[in-house]
């Protein structure tokens, strides 16, 4: 990582300069009352793309910076009241925590999925790849070949090597914020991310300290623009990566590419990406060694996340092995799938002192089981009360991530325990 690109965006924020919010005649192309969702979120993108404009440090490698702010929602206040007179509407209505196929992605290009895409994917995706073209002239222009070589890839075209890999996940992780989707979690960065790392370094291509440069680069664009987008507070913004843990033939893996991204955690001490580790009674002293150098540094993680417990947890609530082994975290830390998970994660919350309190006051118990009974049957139908009032449950339209998705195999709500401790005692 170079001090200059650090100091820039971190330090002294010099390229908040850069940004400037949509012309009003620009806003109106997208909310005029006659467009129906899926068109106004599409050419929402399509603007934002057009008016971006494309800005590239001397000194830094993964490139994208968001140069337009306060961009308006699709739909006014009273368009969103009358959708709400039929729909249950989820905090901002925009798609969140979900944990996305970028593996696949990564695989095959954009230019590969727009094949069978709809109208509206198709869309996006050209508004993409034009930005991203605008990008590399912009590094012609300057000379920076190593840019203008890996943007004639990638987003067009499959990633092949650790440098356009890192590059393709920004412009996705990118375009996702663009579209008005939030708490995009990164999901298991090192499972998906690793082959290219590893047949790199087998070339001779990169060492250990090379690699961690270039993935020092790469985290400090999760740290760019978060600020500037709605539903999102430093600190909570869903940027959750997911390290270590076991394949699907439950072996424990933690690879050099897990090692160097707690270290460039450590050395950036950025609150993004936040770092969560998947360890298991097998999980070796030396990465838990190697994490608690990561904790001292006072950023709040790495979370741990137990296999022997989560796993089998999962599967238990109904989740098929193949999919619970692969589970991931979301923005506030609930367990998500990715790739075919549409679960919403933060649906409700249950007042758990509130439920011990009615319990207490109910009866008079004999014996602690007893409580215990009633506690649970309050639980259970708290529950039943928050899922019963929620129906109809409608997001806008999100085409490029759909584009993203290989599933929709699990729907669930998740819904809040608040104040366990106070519940306890």
């Amino acid at each position: 990582m170079k001090k200059s690109v650090y100091d820039y965006y971190i330090i002294e924020r010099e390229h908040r300069a850069l940004r400037s919010p949509l012309s009003p005649e620009s806003v109106s192309e997208y909310t005029k009352g006659d467009l129906s969702p899926d068109e106004r979120v599409c050419r929402r993108f399509e603007i934002v793309c057009k008016n971006e404009q494309p800005k590239i440090h001397p000194d830094e490698k993964i490139v994208l910076v968001r140069t337009v702010c306060d961009v308006k929602d699709c739909f006014s206040e009273e368009e969103w009241r009358e959708i709400k007179k039929d729909h249950y509407i989820h905090e901002l209505g925009y798609v969140s925590n979900l944990s996305l196929d970028y593996e696949r992605v990564l695989q095959t290009g954009l230019l590969s999925l727009k094949e069978k895409a709809t109208e509206y994917q198709a869309r996006v995706i050209d508004a993409i790849i034009g930005l991203c073209d605008r990008y590399k002239e912009e590094a012609a222009k300057m000379g920076r070949n190593d840019i203008v070589e890996v943007l004639t890839q990638v987003p067009r075209y499959k990633a092949r090597n650790f440098y356009e890999a890192l590059q393709f996940f920004r412009i996705l992780h990118y375009s996702l914020w663009l579209e008005g989707d939030y708490h995009n979690t990164v999901g298991r960065f090192d499972m998906y991310m690793y082959p290219y790392l590893e047949a790199d370094m087998k070339k001779g291509l990169y060492t250990e300290e090379t690699a961690l440069e270039l993935l020092e680069d790469f985290f400090i664009s999760f740290n760019k623009d978060s600020d500037i987008y709605p539903g999102v507070q430093q600190g909570d913004n869903g940027q959750s990566m997911v390290l270590g843990g076991a394949d699907l033939d439950g072996n424990y893996h933690f690879n050099t590419l897990s090692k160097l991204c707690l270290i460039a955690s450590r050395n950036l001490k950025l609150i993004d990406p936040k770092i969560n580790l998947r360890v298991c009674k097998n999980t070796p002293a030396e990465i838990y060694e190697l994490a608690t150098e990561l904790t001292k540094v006072g950023l709040g993680f790495p979370q741990y996340n137990n296999d022997d417990v989560v796993i089998p947890g999962l599967i238990k609530m109904g989740y098929a092995p193949e999919d619970a082994i692969e589970y991931t975290v979301a923005a506030c830390w609930e367990f998500i799938i990715p790739k075919v998970g549409n679960d919403i994660a933060n649906i409700g919350a249950l007042n758990f002192p509130q439920v011990v309190n009615n319990a207490l006051r109910s009866e008079n118990f004999s014996c602690f089981d007893d409580l215990m009974t009633c506690v649970k049957e309050g639980i259970t139908a708290e529950c039943d009360k928050i899922t019963s009032s929620i129906n109809n449950v409608w997001f806008a339209p999100s085409p490029f991530l759909d584009l993203l998705r290989s599933g929709r195999k699990y729907n669930n709500f998740g819904i809040h325990g608040c104040g366990i401790s106070c519940a306890a005692d």
